[in-house]
């Protein structure tokens, strides 16, 4: 063995400096002590001292190996002399480091010690003895402790709660899971086995296939970013299916580098079954409107066709042209997939075609619309309007032109959306046009409904435009 090599005890006299402490124990900023190879103990320094609270006795048979009044174990068992780290080393001639134990002194205290052995050898390698150097861990051990019980506090925390959570290291194996989470999957995943989710199969809201990889809590992992807005389907061995929401959010140590991620799934199978029985019942309150306001249209056109009065022929069919556009307006509303929202386009696009059927040639009607949703407390108001509009565009034709073309625009603002009803007649001035027609009056009320007003201007005809404010909404 090199002179470099050989452990600091080996060199230069070993068996003398255990029999007799050298000068420089007392600087030393920590506690240490040597035992000669049958662990007795020869000498020691002040802190050592301090940290057993007495004094040993150098060299006394009873005080084999270790100074302490007694030494317990981190789990609290007494360790028996023949049983301490210091004998461990002298029996096996192999080092032992970081290891901690209880010193309990005379007093009654307690103290966490750190401890570092190494064994003391001739040049020969014959085992001589060892030096224990030793320091006050109390208080790293009772933060370890409260950070230790604090841990379990959050995991009862967790798997208390009733929306389930796991998590993942930063590769997506699974570390974690709570009691709710086994329920909503139907199976208890396996820890650093199971990838990216506890569930066993996993679909799209569509109903296609989502494979682990390609979850929500993979694309947070690969993309060290909080998902949110997602929603799928977990399919239990089973077979049974349950509609979640997840939230997986990326974890990172102090040095901000991705250690791994959380994930809460959130079941919403009671609010999906409650959206389809409250979809049922709007559909079937839709279609007993829709076929009740059919009903009033044919019977309004009927009166109009039987009746010989000319005043009675006008107001029949105006009524039955407003619960014509009621209708379609309901129609849409039966037909669109949300049970709160419809779309604008398929709106449009059924009031014109039920103008067109209404007006036959007397009117070419050309429409556009933003592909977006409008609220449906919109729909009849805004049926209505149009239905005004197109009818005072019709009675206000020029009378040298067979056809009179009106163009039609709902389209979506910065501040709401704007309907857009022009035509190539003679144009009018609202306010006194307001006073002679019941219609206009009609479309300035259901404007203010919708928190908007009607005005006109008269640009190679009348050009009616209502802006009304309803949030904006993406298709």
């Amino acid at each position: 063995m090199s002179e470099r090599a050989r452990p600091l005890f080996a060199l230069r006299d070993p068996a003398g400096m255990l029999m007799a402490a050298p000068d420089f124990i007392e600087l030393l900023p920590i506690a240490i002590y040597a035992c000669d190879a049958s662990g007795r103990v020869r000498w020691f320094n002040e802190r050592a001292a301090g940290l057993w609270g007495r004094r040993p006795r150098i060299g006394d048979d009873t005080e084999l190996f270790c100074g302490s009044f007694k030494l317990f174990g981190l789990d609290g068992k007494l360790i028996r002399r023949e049983e301490t780290p210091m004998a461990q080393v002298l029996t096996t001639g192999e080092p032992v480091h970081g290891r901690e134990a209880t010193i309990e002194r005379p007093d009654g205290s307690k103290v966490v010690a750190m401890v570092h052995i190494d064994p003391v050898k001739d040049g020969d390698g014959k085992l001589l003895g060892a030096v224990n150097c030793f320091h006050d861990n109390t208080e790293l051990h009772r933060i370890k402790s409260q950070n230790a019980e604090g841990g379990a506090i959050v995991r009862q925390v967790l798997d208390a709660l009733p929306a389930a959570i796991y998590t993942t290291d930063a590769e997506g194996r699974i570390t974690y899971f709570n009691p709710a989470a086994v329920e909503l999957a139907g199976r208890t995943p396996t820890l650093g086995s199971d990838d990216w989710c506890v569930t066993w199969r996993l679909y799209a809201p569509d109903g296609t296939p989502l494979p682990h990889d390609e979850c929500p809590m993979a694309v947070a992992l690969k993309e060290n970013r909080a998902i949110r807005g997602a929603e799928a389907i977990a399919e239990r061995p089973d077979g049974t299916r349950r509609p979640f929401l997840p939230f997986p959010t990326p974890v990172h140590d102090l040095s901000g580098k991705l250690v791994g991620a959380v994930n809460m799934l959130v079941d919403i199978t009671e609010r999906k079954e409650s959206e389809s029985q409250q979809r049922k019942m709007l559909s079937e309150l839709n279609h007993r409107v829709k076929n009740n306001m059919q009903m009033l249209h044919a019977l309004l056109r009927g009166a109009q066709r039987e009746t010989q009065n000319p005043e009675a022929k006008a107001v029949l069919a105006e009524a039955g042209q407003r619960i014509g556009a009621m209708s379609a307006a309901q129609q849409v509303l039966y037909d669109a997939q949300s049970p709160s929202r419809f779309d604008a386009a398929d709106f449009m696009e059924a009031i014109c075609r039920t103008a067109r059927q209404t007006f036959g040639r007397s009117a070419n009607i050309e429409m556009g619309s933003s592909r977006a949703t409008l609220p449906n407390d919109t729909a009849i108001p805004l049926a209505l309007i149009l239905n005004e509009l197109i009818t005072n565009a019709v009675n206000h034709a020029r009378s040298d032109r067979p056809m009179v073309a009106i163009n039609i625009s709902l389209q979506q603002t910065s501040n709401g959306w704007r309907l857009e009803v022009a035509d190539d007649g003679p144009g009018f001035t609202l306010d006194p046009a307001r006073r002679r027609a019941s219609g206009l009056g009609l479309v300035g009320g259901l404007a203010a409904q919708l928190g908007g007003f009607l005005r006109v201007t008269n640009e190679q005809g009348a050009h009616c435009i209502v802006d009304f404010t309803v949030a904006r909404t993406s298709p």
